[in-house]
């Protein structure tokens, strides 16, 4: 059994156009929120202690998967805001 499938040109307008860009914009902008939201990993991570200082990471850290304490994820923030 063979399934033809037959493909049309249609042309788009400036408004669909910008209809899918937008929606491109959205798909982007929700797969960065999930990425910047996503457990981090880190191979030195020993599952409670931050891997920059060694400090004992609070539960409710943890339990959002980070792998640093507070402090080291600021100076992490700022020093990567610094050289964008």
């Amino acid at each position: 059994m063979t399934t033809e499938i037959e493909f049309h040109t249609v042309e788009i307008d400036e408004n669909d156009r910008a209809t899918l860009v937008e929606l491109q914009f959205n798909e982007d902008s929700i797969a960065e929120a999930r990425r910047r939201s996503a457990p981090e990993t880190h191979p030195d991570f020993d599952g409670t202690h931050c891997v920059r200082c060694d400090v004992a990471i609070p539960k409710a850290r943890l339990h959002l998967g980070k792998v640093r304490c507070v402090d080291c994820q600021t100076v992490l923030e700022r020093t990567s805001r610094l050289y964008r």
